[in-house]
């Protein structure tokens, strides 16, 4: 299966190793890689331990739960990445769907080393959220009208 992160590389040979423990990014943007594959694989504790240790109060494992639970990832696309020994930032944007509207945003991630890379905060740009029609074609990139896609019912959103 191809990774969810757009690398074009499998998932077992891309984000899964940083997911499961078993490898650590060894740069920013592929922990934004990863983070972004683990939302759509809902490993929320991974999403949870690579928030710098300063940002873990504020981001439960609850509630980070209740969005990627509630979300269903389509696309990830790297803007620009840019990193020293110990900073990063990653600018990309994502497509998702909740509830039959179709959300975009564009971020710039900032990312901190301390023996591990973490992700510490970002500049958020929200797009106005879109409506799907029942008879519209699916913004997965599928062929199929958003009613029908299997993707989308799978995903239960």
């Amino acid at each position: 299966m191809q990774c969810y992160c757009g690398s074009a590389k499998e998932f077992s040979l891309c984000c899964l190793p940083l997911i499961s423990g078993q490898a650590k990014a060894e740069h920013c943007e592929q922990l934004m890689r990863s983070r972004y594959s683990a939302y759509c694989h809902r490993n929320i504790h991974y999403l949870h331990q690579t928030y710098h240790p300063s940002k873990q109060a504020a981001n439960s494992l609850a509630s980070l739960a209740v969005f990627a639970d509630s979300s269903h990832f389509i696309k990830l696309t790297i803007l620009s990445s840019e990193q020293t020994a110990s900073e990063g930032y990653v600018s990309f944007s994502v497509r998702y769907i909740q509830q039959s509207t179709l959300y975009e945003f564009t971020e710039r991630s900032r990312f901190v080393y301390d023996k591990s890379w973490y992700y510490i905060d970002g500049i958020l740009d929200d797009k106005a959220p879109v409506k799907i029609g029942r008879n519209e074609l699916c913004p997965c990139g599928g062929a199929k009208k958003f009613k029908h896609c299997v993707v989308h019912r799978l995903s239960g959103n």
